[in-house]
């Protein structure tokens, strides 16, 4: 079986995941508003095509913080890889690590941060973070991450609260993962629709160390978490910057006004996210918040986006708003879940195939490289009807 596009490797997933793990991977929070306004938002762009180029040599290498990617797509920070196959995120760091691309490492991943470096040693790898409730734990957790090699450190701000989702209620949550067991079970086809099913497989690697063995996991495990507190405040952000020499990147930005305070702040970077729809309905797609974010920081950081990209013209229409480079979720577990690491590959490929395409052959569109892809190019729908 071929797949050529995003779609298919979508379609498969859904067809061969099984139920729980495709709730989790694509299930947003409440009526979904968000999710989807993330994938509309880049069709409501069109390209604005100039012919009589020269187009024969196409290059899609872009430099990100001293790092020469192949491509300007890295992965986002996704949880429970070990859903989609049996080696996780160890698979998926592989797939970066052969395809040259940044991956962002979830703090919820199954396997440890320094098992996953050990598995892809030159791989670019970014650890994303959460502000967590115990200190002591979250600076051994960033000692451990700058031991571990990785680049940067993604910190996530938008979630300081516990959601609602409509296929599971909290009680519900806490009653399985307290059945969780942090041993690596056989993988299988997961076609077993019960909820358990998704948190017996949950390992938690990076934070077996800080919890007893004979306490209750998921009790003590919730207490480190950012939604045990509630709070959140832009002086830890200046803490954090006092902590590491690595860079800070900040995720979860959707407006200018929050885009200066981080510049403020000293951030080093500005991921442009709204969680993947997951966590607050009628948000703004990423893309159509994009803009104003770029104008605001006006070149002092790295503005990037993700979330709805699901082809190489969906890349190339964020890198002409203003985005240094895109981050893929869902597309690169729905690789992981038809291959492995080769699948994840393989959607990378995909991307970059469509990428170089919509800037050479599609639309003549006359770009040679990623730094001459600008907002010439592409036209919101709504100004061509006032034309």
């Amino acid at each position: 079986m071929k797949l050529t596009t995003v779609k298919d490797f979508e379609l498969y997933a859904f067809d061969h995941l099984g139920s729980v793990a495709n709730k989790y991977y694509s299930t947003p929070v409440v009526s979904g508003t968000t999710y989807k306004e993330n994938i509309t938002a880049y069709q409501n762009y069109k390209f604005r095509p100039r012919y009589l180029r020269d187009v024969r040599h196409v290059c899609t290498e872009q430099d990100v913080h001293g790092h020469k990617t192949s491509l300007p797509v890295g992965l986002a920070p996704t949880a429970y890889h070990i859903l989609a196959h049996p080696l996780g995120e160890k698979a998926t760091a592989s797939s970066a690590e052969a395809e040259n691309v940044i991956m962002i490492v979830s703090l919820m991943s199954d396997f440890p941060m320094e098992d996953i470096a050990k598995a892809a040693p030159n791989a670019t790898l970014w650890q994303q973070f959460y502000i967590l409730a115990d200190e002591e734990v979250m600076l051994d957790l960033l000692r451990r991450a700058e031991q571990a090699g990785v680049k940067a450190i993604v910190l996530t701000v938008d979630q300081c609260s516990w959601r609602q989702q409509t296929w599971y209620d909290n009680d519900d949550i806490k009653k399985l993962l307290s059945k969780a067991k942090p041993s690596w079970r056989k993988h299988e086809c997961y076609d077993n629709d019960d909820i358990k099913e998704l948190f017996s497989k949950a390992k938690y690697g990076n934070f077996q160390k800080y919890i007893a063995k004979d306490s209750d996991f998921v009790t003590q495990f919730m207490k480190l978490m950012p939604w045990e507190t509630n709070y959140a405040s832009w002086d830890q952000i200046t803490w954090l910057k006092s902590q590491t020499k690595l860079p800070i990147i900040v995720k979860g930005i959707m407006t200018a006004e929050d885009a200066v305070l981080a510049v403020e702040r000293k951030v080093d970077g500005i991921l442009v996210s709204n969680h993947g729809g997951r966590h607050l309905d009628d948000l703004q797609g990423t893309l159509d918040a994009l803009p104003a974010i770029v104008k605001a920081v006006d070149g002092k950081v790295d503005v990037y986006v993700d979330g709805g990209i699901r082809s190489g013209q969906d890349v190339f229409k964020a890198l002409a708003l203003g985005a240094k480079m895109v981050f893929v979720g869902r597309p690169i577990l729905w690789g992981l879940a038809y291959d492995g690491a080769k699948g994840v590959g393989q959607v990378l490929d995909i991307l970059k195939s469509e990428l170089k395409y919509t800037m050479q052959l599609t639309a003549f569109l006359g770009c040679t490289n990623i730094s001459e892809i600008t907002d010439d190019y592409v036209i919101r729908t709504e100004s061509i009807s006032k034309l």
